[in-house]
Order: C-alpha cells, then sequence, then structure tokens
C-alpha cells in the first residue's frame, strides 16, 4: 500500500544548450529586474550578451555579485540594493551559493528586518509566503538550488551556523538550465560540485521520507549522474563530449535538488553543515569526503536490520555506476563497488587538515551533526570516527 505523499517543484523548468538567450521572455514584462551573478559570469561573453538582450527588451538591470556562500549581512546588502532599484523579478546566475542569495533577497524584499531573523534554528520569526519572482540558472551541477524551497545562509567562526531560509513560496519560478555556462568549470570544483548532487540523490533515495515520485527521480538523477561522471572519471575536461556530459550532470543535480526538497537528506548532510560553519571548506568537497565513510556504515547498519529493503536501493545504486547495467549481481557486492567508486572519488578531493581542522575539532562538530532521514542513525562515536576518517 502506498503512504500518502504530496510533492513539490518548480512551475516552470527550461533545459537545453544555450537557454540562457531566451532568459528575457521568462520576465513576463517585468522592467526593474536585479540580477545577482558570480564573479565568473559576470566576466563571461554569456553576461554580456544576456545584458544586451535585456536591455534591448527594455528592461533595467542593477547586478551584483556574490562570491562564496552568503552571510545573514551579505543577503541584507542584496535586499537593500534590490529594493532601491525598484525590483520586479530576482535574476539569480551562478553556483549554488549565488542561487541561494537571489532567493533570499526576492523574499526579504517582501519582509521586514534582518533575513537573520528568519533562519531555522537561529532567527525568533517565520517567513511568510511572499517574495518577488526568481528565475535560477544554475552554472555548476551541485546543490540543486534551482529546484528547492531553502536558501542556505553561513556565518563562520566563533557563534557561527549554516541554516536555512525556508518556505513553499521560496522555490524559483523557473530554472533555466544551460549546459554550455558550466563548460570550463575547473576540475576540482566541477568533482566537488558533482559528488553534492550524487550524495542528494543517494541520501534522498534511501531516506526515510523518500515517495516513490523521488524514488523515480533519484534513479533517473543517478543514471544521469553515471553517465556525467565520466567527466571527471575519464578526466573529459576539453572533449568534444564536455557540453553533453555538462548537461547530464547538470540534470542530476536538478533531480537532486527535487528529491531532496521532497525526501529530505542523511547524515551525509548532517555532519556537511557543521562543517561548513566550522571552515571555509567547500560543501561539494565535504560531502565527496563524508559519503564513503558515511554510506559504508549505513549499508553495515541495513545488514543488521532492513524492513524497507533500502539495501537493495544501494545495490542497484552500485550497479549503475559501476556499469554492470541490468545484470542482478550480488547485492553485497554492488554495495562494495558502489563504496570502492566513492573512495576513489574522494581520494581526489581535500581532506578536513586541509582546511585548518585538527582532532580537537571532532568533539564539537559531531556533537553538532545529525542524522537527518538517515535510515540508520549514527551515534556519536560513530560521527566523531567518520570526521577522523577523512582528516
Amino acid at each position: 500500500m502506498v503512504e500518502p505523499f504530496s510533492h513539490q517543484g518548480n512551475p516552470k523548468l527550461v533545459f537545453g544548450s544555450g537557454a540562457v538567450g531566451g532568459l528575457p521572455k521568462l520576465l513576463n514584462g517585468a522592467s526593474n529586474v536585479f540580477a545577482v551573478t558570480g564573479g565568473h559570469f559576470a566576466r563571461s561573453a554569456a553576461w554580456t550578451a544576456l545584458e544586451k538582450n535585456l536591455a534591448a527588451e527594455g528592461v533595467a538591470v542593477r547586478r551584483e555579485t556574490v562570491s562564496g556562500e552568503p552571510s545573514p549581512e551579505i543577503v541584507d546588502e542584496l535586499t537593500a540594493a534590490a529594493r532601491e532599484h525598484g525590483t520586479a523579478t530576482v535574476i539569480a546566475i551562478g553556483g549554488g551559493s549565488v542561487l541561494d542569495a537571489g532567493k533570499a533577497a526576492a523574499a526579504m524584499l517582501c519582509h521586514e528586518g534582518s533575513v537573520f531573523d528568519y533562519l531555522e534554528g537561529v532567527g525568533s520569526r517565520i517567513p511568510e509566503r511572499k517574495t518577488v519572482p526568481v528565475i535560477a540558472v544554475p552554472t555548476t551541477a551541485g546543490t540543486g538550488s534551482e529546484a528547492t524551497k531553502n536558501a542556505v545562509i553561513s556565518r563562520r567562526g566563533t557563534g557561527g551556523f549554516k541554516k536555512s531560509l525556508r518556505h513553499d513560496a521560496f522555490i524559483p519560478t523557473a530554472a533555466l538550465i544551460d549546459p554550455q555556462l558550466a563548460v570550463g568549470c575547473p576540475p576540482e570544483v566541477s568533482l566537488a560540485c558533482g559528488m553534492d548532487a550524487f550524495s542528494q540523490l543517494l541520501e534522498s533515495f534511501v531516506s526515510t521520507g523518500s515517495t516513490p515520485v523521488t524514488d523515480m527521480m533519484a534513479r533517473e538523477g543517478i543514471r544521469h549522474f553515471a553517465e556525467g561522471g565520466r567527466l571527471f572519471g575519464d578526466n573529459r575536461y576539453g572533449s568534444a563530449e564536455e557540453e553533453h556530459l555538462r548537461g547530464e550532470l547538470a540534470l542530476a543535480a536538478y533531480y537532486s535538488g527535487l528529491t531532496l526538497a521532497n525526501a529530505g537528506l542523511g547524515a551525509v548532510h548532517g555532519l556537511a553543515g557543521p562543517l561548513g560553519a566550522a571552515a571555509d571548506i567547500p560543501h561539494g568537497a565535504a560531502c565527496g569526503l563524508l559519503a564513503p565513510p558515511v554510506f559504508r556504515r549505513v549499508a553495515a547498519g541495513l545488514r543488521k536490520e532492513d524492513p524497507a529493503g533500502t539495501l537493495e536501493k544501494l545495490a542497484w545504486t552500485g550497479r549503475i555506476l559501476s556499469g554492470a547495467g541490468k545484470s542482478r549481481g550480488d547485492g553485497a557486492e554492488m554495495i562494495d563497488r558502489l563504496i570502492h567508486l566513492l573512495e576513489e572519488r574522494a581520494r581526489k578531493l581535500p581532506r578536513l587538515s586541509d582546511f585548518g581542522l585538527t582532532s580537537e575539532d571532532l568533539d564539537v562538530l559531531a556533537a553538532e551533526s545529525g542524522n537527518k532521514n538517515s535510515p540508520v542513525n549514527l551515534g556519536l562515536g560513530e560521527m566523531r570516527s567518520i570526521l577522523e576518517e577523512v582528516l
């Protein structure tokens, strides 16, 4: 018997190489637009062409650049600039942090006070169902923020946090995914973003909150990741295949945003959050490092008790990623293949110690972690052991 569930997503998705050229058509007559971009995109030919297209349509654009994960202060500054511009629509073009900053500024245009006041776990106010429209255009394939209802806001150091501004109304009005925008993205960034997307797909696939719809999307996303992952697995950067592989990864990331928003995540992200608040570690790199030890322990726990049949999901994933196709194989062998592939990818990423973390930090980080919707609850000792393993 299928349990009751609901599902949310973007009202509109546009996908395709060169699709960014059609962005003005998504504005629905808005004449004052606030653009939030990353620095690299702001210097690109794609932005120059888009700016000309918008001007030709009579659209007044004010652009601001975001670098790194947005803090409450950055969002408040963006909101003030957007309000001064008389913004009717926000365009966010960049990586996940840029999209989050744009989504948060769009929402805060319709709220009073600082974004800090509305953040889960640290603020005292609840956001309302109010925002200006957002067009989200990812230039990396990682967070899936173009499909989610939350914006992640961070503050590092003493009293640091990594929290979300969240409401169903904050899902972007339109997601525009153009694989051409990611071509040339540095290998280390591409790998980290890809591992974030894959972690989100796998965690939501085995989540205790998964549904038939999220399972379907997770399977499709994992298939796209298996193909697109050849970009870093086979070092296809700069090849004739790069744009195709970027498109596969972009779809994997989009599906990961839909699945995480509806099914929830697990211990990888339960650990990655505190890490991001404590150190300047890219979120995707943290997820890529954590995935092997987390899923090794999750698989071990499921072998003791697996009432939902989750081990088969892990085995299926190992089958797809290893290219075993329709071969049923041995479930344990396929799970071992999955963990081995994750370990291979993790070896290409920097360790936690490369970002200044030491063993003295691990007790606090483990205490601040959580299992979220993991099918296996990992204890405090296990969480610390995972961190120790990737230090």
